[in-house]
């Protein structure tokens, strides 16, 4: 997943562990491009789609995480509330296949299987969502 975005960030501290990360600074987001998920070629390391959520605002929804299966979906957060399987095979970038609009998503897609079926698993808006997959 990828965010886009713009930040000020401001000094509260001059302790010099603050330039190794350790804290001391306030970051204020000031503009966004957007979320995207973004793949790249493992053998070569270029770009090799990029697919833009739209209308996904602040620059900080989506960032729970993304789940592949061996079926070649991709289960992904969109920022606005709605979980979204993408087709993995096919098209680049893929295009989306089925969402739903579950609220404010806390964690990443899993995956598990019970009697043969598969499953993916996610919570939002303080529920657990499950949905199998044909």
């Amino acid at each position: 997943m990828l965010r886009e975005l713009y930040a000020m960030y401001y000094l509260t501290t001059t302790d010099p562990r603050v330039m190794v990360g350790l804290g001391g600074s306030e970051q204020d987001v000031v503009g966004s491009l957007g979320t995207s998920i973004a793949a790249i070629d493992y053998q070569t390391g270029k770009l090799a789609w990029k697919y833009r959520f739209e209308g996904t605002g602040g620059g900080y929804g989506g960032a729970t995480g993304l789940l592949t299966t061996a079926g070649g979906l991709l289960f992904a957060n969109d920022a606005s509330g709605s979980l979204v399987a993408f087709g993995l095979r096919g098209k680049r970038p893929p295009v989306p296949l089925w969402h739903a609009h579950l609220g404010s998503i806390d964690n990443a897609p899993e995956t598990y299987t019970v009697g043969g079926r598969q499953y993916v698993l996610v919570t939002g808006d303080g529920a657990v969502w499950a949905f199998y997959l044909q």
